[in-house]
């Protein structure tokens, strides 16, 4: 009786076991605040309340760094009148590194563990005029934190600061 009571105690053992692999937990996903997307292999967390822009994001955009090309994969959010753009470029001939991030400017912050460069953009005014009409231009205050993972440049913008701890997983 105590070698049956035994056994199944064994085969119950190993069954919890097996199924613990099956339905593993991501503990690092119980710490996330909003929403995880992945954008060209750099995981980020999306505020709750964000929706994504999908007319305003690309995967295939080119810009160029010291007049070195990069192909970027952009995903943009807005919720209200805020947003937050998520920014990943690579170039396989040419691996981001914390000087190509630091070309963007800013201060050395580091953000969630996350080194990088931090950036305010104060609110701009444009005008100009062509004939009899006058054109204004307002660019609304925005904070960017650039830095390199992974040999790929991520540029990370918000329109509050607070945002962007809330964005950034080391």
């Amino acid at each position: 009786m105590k070698n049956k009571l035994f056994a199944i105690l064994i085969v119950a053992i190993l069954a919890i076991v097996s199924l613990g692999g099956v339905y593993a937990l991501d503990i690092g996903s119980i710490f996330d605040t909003g929403n995880s997307v992945t954008v060209d292999g750099v995981r980020f967390n999306v505020p709750d309340g964000f929706e994504e822009v999908i007319s305003n994001s690309t995967t295939k955009y080119n810009r160029t760094v010291d007049n070195i090309p990069y192909y970027s994969e952009i995903k943009n959010y807005a919720y209200g009148n805020d947003t937050v753009s998520l920014s990943v470029s690579k170039n396989p001939s040419h691996k981001a590194t914390d000087e190509t991030a630091k070309h963007y400017g800013g201060d050395s912050e580091t953000i969630n563990g996350v080194s990088g460069y931090l950036e305010y953009h104060p609110q701009t005014v444009t005008k100009f005029t062509s004939g009899k009409y006058i054109y204004t231009f307002t660019t609304y205050p925005y904070y960017t934190f650039a830095y390199a993972k992974d040999d790929k440049l991520v540029i990370v913008s918000a329109s509050e600061k607070e945002y962007l701890s809330d964005i950034l997983i080391a």
